[in-house]
């Protein structure tokens, strides 16, 4: 099994978040990510050429594509939310630099937080298979597969629902830590759309309790509560073909509000069976004495997050490696 990295992992070194105004002033941009992964021994990387790359010219791509054929390495492009236009651009630039897969979001909801979606959340749903359905044709053109991410907003039966309805050129890019923030279980999500699955985000988080549900807190992976022993070989099996990228979370927790009754009213009505799973995890995991806060959080120096964001990383390649050598 091979490994790549995604541009989340550094998300402060890429100069994607931001704090009270302030940015890295030296991100990380695409040519700094290919110099990591082959750095680290990595097989592929993932990110957006919009934030990564100078400028979109024919010229730059074709750099792009010769640096990656040069180190051996696989991309895989990012994309903001669904947007026919957008999809419209980016398809073709990814097939030119070599791409197979475009990951897309399906909203920009975090949190599982879908109450109060604007127009209502079934009928985004339904205005985005619309979205892919129109671009069906450009990745049957450019032999691409678009990978719908589970970004803490969709449920493993919406992903499915999608995947059946717009055929084998739309799967899944499965962040494997993210069916928390949904509520529901690792292994049940990644089971359900197992064979929908195209590329895989490595991520890991810790769990906290709260009033009103939990924190999800990112960490290191294998310091966490993802049980990636279990979940790698369960991937692998269901989809052989998939990409994996090392993923480390965002730089602040993520508050899923689950025992809000707001928070269940963006949500179908749901068996309380159906969540015993994820409430039995969070039981066995939480944690409700330990600080949270991520070095981030506390207003550390940029430099000193940096530092701690590249410490996980190279904990998280270590990690995988020894659980499977030779990945």
């Amino acid at each position: 099994m091979k490994y790549g990295i995604a541009a989340y992992s550094f998300p402060c070194s890429c100069g994607f978040a931001q704090r009270d105004g302030r940015g890295i002033e030296t991100p990380l941009d695409a040519w700094g990510l290919i110099d990591l992964a082959v750095e680290s021994g990595l097989a592929s990387v993932e990110f957006p050429f919009h934030a990564s790359l100078p400028d979109l010219s024919d010229a730059t791509i074709d750099r792009l594509r010769a640096r990656l054929e040069e180190t051996g390495l696989n991309l895989v492009v990012d994309t903001p939310t669904l947007n026919e236009a957008n999809l419209r651009a980016v398809l073709p630039l990814a097939a030119r630099a070599g791409a197979k897969v475009v990951r897309a979001m399906v909203s920009g909801v975090l949190e599982g937080a879908r109450t109060g979606f604007p127009g209502g959340w079934d009928a985004h749903l339904a205005a985005s298979e619309q979205t892919v359905r129109a671009v069906l044709p450009l990745l049957e053109e450019y032999d691409l597969t678009l990978a719908l991410e589970n970004h803490q907003d969709v449920t493993s039966t919406e992903l499915l629902a999608l995947c059946e309805a717009l055929g084998p050129r739309v799967g899944v890019t499965l962040d494997a830590a993210n069916p928390l923030a949904v509520g529901e279980d690792v292994l049940e999500f990644a089971r359900r759309v197992g064979p929908h699955i195209h590329n895989v985000h490595i991520k890991d988080y810790t769990i906290h309790t709260t009033a009103s549900g939990y924190r999800l807190v990112r960490t290191a992976i294998g310091d966490g509560v993802v049980p990636w022993e279990i979940l790698l070989p369960q991937i692998k099996e269901v989809a052989p073909n998939a990409s994996f990228q090392i993923e480390l979370a965002a730089l602040y927790g993520r508050h899923i509000r689950i025992f809000e009754d707001d928070w269940w009213q963006g949500f179908p009505p749901t068996n309380v069976r159906d969540a015993l799973p994820a409430l039995h995890f969070l039981a066995r995991h939480a944690r409700s004495d330990e600080p949270w806060e991520t070095p981030w959080e506390r207003g550390e120096p940029f430099a000193d997050v940096a530092r701690w964001e590249r410490e996980q990383f190279d904990q998280s390649v270590a990690y995988l490696r020894r659980l499977i050598p030779h990945g």
